[in-house]
């Protein structure tokens, strides 16, 4: 009966952080949604990543701006950096951008992205699509200025929007541990409630 119990609830804190894990994915796909439905014209990367994020519950001390402005912009609103070799490796949830070509010593190559430089989230399509969302979701990184990537992912205050899950083996370990030691804990206490009522009894027969 004890072990189905520690079972059962195994099962159910396993549910639960799975549910957490999935809120996580869902705000991702709404993002993609939104970049998709949200009838910014492409080109205005910064609107749209300004409408995604406030959409998503991170737009606390977010100002609009031109896409290579916001490292500035994220910066100011408590975003931390992480070096980022690649587009491609940037974590699920962060922010990426790209400078304009003045600002990289290039000939402006007439895109504007080279103008104004682009700023994209890395989110997932509803099939799990892994893709880049500002003014419209792309299935590439960087828009036209791909090359002008700044080696930065941005995350928001207090870490990724989707935190990995340790394994589920993992997962039932814990929770199968801490549900032993308040087992072991109860038999214990149950123990001495049951000796100290023979040792009560014992003196009253005397």
């Amino acid at each position: 009966m004890l072990l189905r119990s520690l079972a059962l609830v195994a099962m159910i804190a396993i549910a639960t952080t799975a549910q957490a894990g999935q809120l996580s994915r869902t705000k991702l796909v709404a993002a993609a949604v939104e970049s998709a439905n949200d009838n910014i014209a492409s080109g205005w990367c910064g609107r749209g990543i300004y409408s995604i994020l406030n959409k998503s519950g991170l737009g606390a001390g977010l100002k609009q701006g031109n896409g290579q402005d916001w490292e500035k912009i994220l910066a100011d609103a408590g975003w931390k950096p992480v070096a980022c070799v690649s587009p491609f490796k940037a974590p699920l949830g962060s922010v990426l951008v790209y400078l304009g070509d003045a600002r990289m010593g290039k000939r402006n190559r007439g895109t504007p992205g080279g103008s104004y430089g682009h700023v994209e989230m890395v989110a997932l399509a509803p099939n799990g699509q892994r893709l880049y969302v500002s003014d419209c979701p792309r299935a590439l990184p960087g828009g036209s200025v791909f090359d002008n990537f700044t080696r930065r992912a941005w995350m928001p205050p207090g870490g990724s929007i989707l935190t990995p899950l340790p394994p589920v083996d993992q997962q039932v370990a814990v929770v199968l541990e801490e549900r032993k030691r308040m087992a072991l804990a109860f038999f214990d206490k149950r123990q001495q409630l049951t000796e100290n009522k023979t040792t009560t009894s014992s003196v009253q027969v005397q």
